[in-house]
């Protein structure tokens, strides 16, 4: 917070020390003061107007108040000259209503960060001796006035992250001052006019995504102060020589990232003019070689190669650069070994290429710790973490242990490659956010040292050759989101302590060797039992890990039947996958309480008993697989409401009784794949027909009335079938006796004739009855 100090009339106050003006409405003023002895935080208290005088407030010269929550709006301070209000987020700006007054002596105008609609007004002109504008995030739609060009002593406009639809006009060679420019991520659109090459003081344009179009102009070599070039994400076209920016301009930074330019590196570097700290070249195309004249730029510290067709080996001299901090060429086809990399590098991002060789031994040996480095660069950078992304690559060898000297590594991302060996101890030195070591010939026990990576996110180790048991403890990662184990030779049973992790999202068990019962207390997992997050407009919005916004991370899990990839910045799904293991037990009820769950696979175990009702309950589900189990009874028809599904399967059970129906629930398996394997299952869509008391009401939570009822129906019949065979019995035996004792045998045969025609009445009611 700026020290209210900096907001006073033309003269000090003797006995109060005047922090802001503001407006409540249109009759009443009030005054904030600021009283430093009441806390070291400044605090605002409310005066009556009549306290101060108009003269007080017409006298105002200079208002520092950014990040002091004020409401309201802007009042009418016709003296003042500079206003700062940037970062109060309920300070509604009206410029329409602002500038219908004159303001004579306004040259420093900040509203940043606060509440705006509308577009800029043609009447800011009313601020004729504007030397600085800054309203960024401000939501400012419309397109820029032409009058804002006629504002001849303007230095300074930021207008970055604004819905502005525009274009450059020619006119802004009218501001002869202008020397910084942000126009970035908004809506221009058109080319860059040749106008702009006339602004001689420009030392930062900032122009990157936006829909910019056209070429770069040809003349923007004659702005010899010109510090900061950015054009990145935009759909310019056209040919640039990279070597001409540099050696003829004053550059520090440079991003031509993401167009559809040909930028041409073949030539010579003077190194008597590098200033260059950052040099982004991502999504351009680019092939060839790494051109080893970037060596000379050896004040670089930020370096961007990535998504590109880039071939050969990363060049040597790359070790010559002792200021890189970043360095990406992720993302092309590199090959060839991994060279020693310089010790100030604390962001390596190398992955998919075709690197091969050994995992340097050097990782973090040299690593300076607590080093802080001052990166001028227009992006986020956390200064003390390190991040080495060396994954999809034909790296082999060990872990070196080495890489427990980096204390300061959040990040490791060595996935398919073809690492071999352990996991070293040393890695619980680290404060790893992110550990993926998927995809690698790894063996041996379940690396005891992960429960002490308390501030662990995501853990993937799939695909690997380790064994044993989960080490106990694995509760403790209280900040755990995702745990893939997926594919590996695990035993044992899965530890009761995972219902701790509070904060899980996406399990993943499957291809083990894992038996014994699901853990019971589900509803521990807190995450699990809630919905995604929804807006207001419909938008279902991802669930944020807190992870760092420069880096995407990717992990796979089986949903629908196949395997799926995701970007963990970006968890619209959250999953458990326990299939192809030998766990047994019933299906816990508590199974229901996981609402928030989209995707349950836990096919190719041993669960017998029946499906729990409380399924029903997960209405998030996108994905259910329970097949190839031992289950039994009838299918829920609580499943049927859940509007979710696109995908179930039950099939290779021993499930009984008709097939539950709904509108949505009849779509999902049509031609009946889902239920086959299961001999006593009938109804659609399977070709079997029901018997009428196969028609039972699957899965109601009161079906007690129907099935007494069926029950006492069952009882009369078999009542019956008694009853004739009794008949049967005593008419049989007791004639046969009857006819041998009077030794009639004239009646014989009308005796036999009448047994035989009565045994056969016997048979056909019963087959008639069932």
């Amino acid at each position: 917070m700026t020290h209210p100090t900096d907001c006073l009339p033309g003269k000090k106050a003797s006995n109060i020390e005047i922090a802001a003006i503001g407006i409540e409405s249109d009759v009443q003023t009030s005054l904030f003061m600021w009283s430093p002895s009441i806390s070291e935080k400044p605090s605002l208290k409310i005066i009556s107007m009549n306290l101060v005088t108009e003269m007080a407030i017409h006298q105002l010269l200079h208002c520092k108040l950014g990040e002091c929550n004020l409401q309201g709006s802007i009042p009418y301070l016709p003296q003042v000259r500079e206003l700062y209000v940037s970062d109060n987020h309920d300070l509604h700006t009206d410029l329409t209503k602002m500038f219908e007054h004159r303001w004579p002596k306004l040259q420093i105008l900040d509203i940043s960060a606060t509440e705006m609609t509308g577009p800029i007004p043609s009447s800011i002109s009313n601020a004729p001796q504007l030397v600085s504008l800054s309203a960024s995030w401000c939501s400012i739609q419309g397109s820029l006035p032409s009058s804002i060009y006629y504002l001849s002593r303007l230095q300074h406009v930021d207008l970055y992250d604004n819905k502005i639809t525009s274009y450059i006009h020619s006119s802004i060679s009218n501001l002869k001052e202008l020397n910084y420019l942000d126009l970035s991520f908004n809506n221009f659109q058109a080319p860059i006019p040749d106008s702009i090459c006339e602004l001689s003081p420009l030392q930062h344009l900032y122009l990157g995504s936006n829909n910019v179009t056209g070429t770069i102009p040809s003349c923007i070599t004659k702005l010899q102060h010109l510090s900061s070039f950015d054009v990145s994400e935009n759909s310019i076209t056209g040919t640039v020589s990279l070597i001409s920016l540099i050696n003829e301009l004053s550059l520090t930074t440079l991003d031509l990232s993401s167009n559809n330019l040909t930028v041409v590196t073949d030539q010579h570097l003077y190194p008597s003019k590098f200033k260059l700290r950052s040099l982004r070249l991502e999504s351009l195309n680019m092939q060839g070689f790494i051109p080893t004249s970037i060596c000379n730029l050896t004040r670089l510290k930020y370096l961007g190669l990535s998504s590109n067709n880039l071939t050969g080996a990363i060049p040597s001299c790359i070790s010559k650069l002792k200021n890189l901090n970043i360095l990406d060429l992720s993302k092309n086809r590199l090959s060839g070994h991994l060279p020693p990399v310089p010790p100030s590098v604390n962001n390596l991002y190398l992955s998919n290429n075709k690197l091969s060789g050994s995992l340097p031994s050097s990782i973090c040996s040299q690593k300076p710790r607590n080093t802080k480095w001052d990166l001028i660069i227009p992006i986020l950078i956390f200064q003390d973490d390190l991040i080495i992304n060396l994954s999809h690559n034909k790296l082999s060898g060990i872990i070196p242990y080495s890489i427990g000297y980096c204390t300061n590594l959040i990040i490791l991302d060595i996935s398919n490659n073809n690492v071999t060996g352990n996991v070293p101890n040393e890695l619980q030195h680290t404060n790893l956010v992110y550990l993926a070591l998927s995809d690698n010939n790894l063996s041996g026990p379940s690396p005891v040292l992960i429960q002490s990576l308390l501030s662990l996110r995501v853990l993937n180790l799939r695909n690997n050759k380790f064994e044993g048991n989960i080490p106990v403890g694995l509760g403790s990662l209280e900040r755990l989101a995702i745990l893939s184990l997926r594919s590996n030779r695990f035993n044992g049973s899965i530890p009761k302590d995972i219902i701790h992790l509070q904060e899980l999202r996406i399990l993943d068990l499957s291809l083990n060797n894992f038996s014994g019962p699901i853990p019971l207390k589900l509803g521990n997992l807190t995450t699990l039992t809630s919905k995604l997050f929804t807006s207001t407009d419909g938008i279902t919005v991802p669930l944020s890990l807190d992870l760092y916004q420069s880096y995407t991370m990717q992990y796979q899990v089986s949903i629908k039947g196949s395997m799926a990839q995701f970007e963990v910045s970006d968890i619209y799904s959250l999953g458990i996958d326990l299939s192809c293991n030998f766990l047994t037990g019933n299906i816990p009820e508590e199974i229901g309480l996981l609402q928030g769950l989209a995707m349950l696979n836990v096919s190719y175990n041993l669960f017998p008993g029946s499906i729990p009702a409380s399924v029903g309950n997960m209405s998030s589900l996108e994905s259910l697989d329970l097949s190839s189990n031992r289950l039994s009874g009838h299918i829920p028809r609580s499943l049927t409401a859940i509007d979710t599904l696109g995908y179930i399967s039950f099939s290779r059970n021993n499930l009984s009784g008709r097939i539950p129906r709904g509108n949505h629930f009849d779509t999902l398996s049509v031609n009946g794949s889902a239920f086959s394997g299961n001999d006593l299952l009938c109804g659609f869509p399977l070709e079997k027909v029901c018997d009428v008391d196969s028609d039972v009401d699957t899965g109601d939570t009161c079906p007690s009335s129907k099935v007494e009822e069926d029950d006492q129906d069952d009882g009369k019949e078999k009542l019956l079938l008694y009853a004739i065979v009794a008949m049967g019995f005593a008419v049989g035996f007791w004639g046969l006796l009857l006819v041998l004792l009077l030794k009639k045998q004239k009646w014989w045969f009308p005796y036999w004739r009448y047994t035989d025609s009565l045994a056969v009445e016997i048979v056909e009611a019963f087959i008639g009855k069932y």
